[in-house]
């Protein structure tokens, strides 16, 4: 389970403070899918951040298990993201002049044997649908449907508990989006979370609970799909 309380954040902006979070509360269950909706500029990118620590919120707590990620030192929270944590984005940021697998494996890269994380990307990866003539290709020779794939698959190589995903069909067209679909339910099954931002509510309606983000609150009952 995580739980978010009293949650805020503020930015300065041309000398003014403009607030983005508002005293945000929120439990998300283990193995559930959380969408998070709103208009460009509402926070939700910050708010993804603040739950995956990666920025301090100015007020409020981010409990994993009862775990303040924001007690634990700078080492200990990035520690703890490579292991429970799994990041899928937009633009996919593979890095372009590695292979796929080296992508893939680019998590775990200081923890465990070379050898050992080739062998688990090659488990990996055919289960999202890259096979093997794709493993040694570079990401500029894919497509963007398969581009997103490696990047699922870089997400899952240390087997979070917790997938983050930004706005992760933005940049598909709608094969590949509804591929993505399809990739998050099975995971769901798996028991893995799902916190998701996106603008577009043919993905969101497909998890279990939809927010609203809107002038920095998070809203659960205004959301029409």
């Amino acid at each position: 389970m995580i739980r978010l309380e009293n949650i805020s954040k503020s930015f300065e902006h041309h000398s003014n403070k403009i607030k983005v979070l508002n005293s945000i509360d929120l439990t998300i269950d283990q193995g559930s899918w959380v969408s998070i909706v709103g208009p460009s500029g509402s926070g939700k990118s910050t708010l993804l951040k603040i739950i995956s620590g990666l920025l301090k919120p100015d007020t409020g707590t981010v409990n994993y298990r009862n775990v303040n990620i924001y007690q634990l030192s700078e080492r200990e929270k990035s520690d703890f993201r490579r292991r429970h944590i799994g990041f899928v984005f937009q633009d996919f940021k593979l890095l372009p002049y590695y292979s796929v697998l080296d992508n893939v494996i680019l998590p775990l890269y200081y923890d465990e044997k070379k050898k050992d994380l080739y062998e688990k990307a090659k488990v990996l990866l055919p289960s999202l649908g890259i096979q093997e003539p794709l493993f040694s290709r570079l990401p500029n020779d894919l497509s963007g449907g398969e581009k997103q794939r490696v990047a699922f698959a870089r997400a899952l190589i240390a087997n979070p508990d917790v997938l983050v995903c930004d706005e992760p069909t933005g940049n598909l067209d709608r094969e590949n989006r509804d591929n993505v679909i399809e990739i998050l339910l099975q995971l769901t099954k798996q028991g893995k979370t799902i916190i998701l931002v996106t603008h577009d509510m043919e993905v969101a309606v497909h998890s279990d609970n939809i927010y609203l983000l809107k002038d920095g609150f998070l809203l659960s009952n205004e959301v029409k799909v």
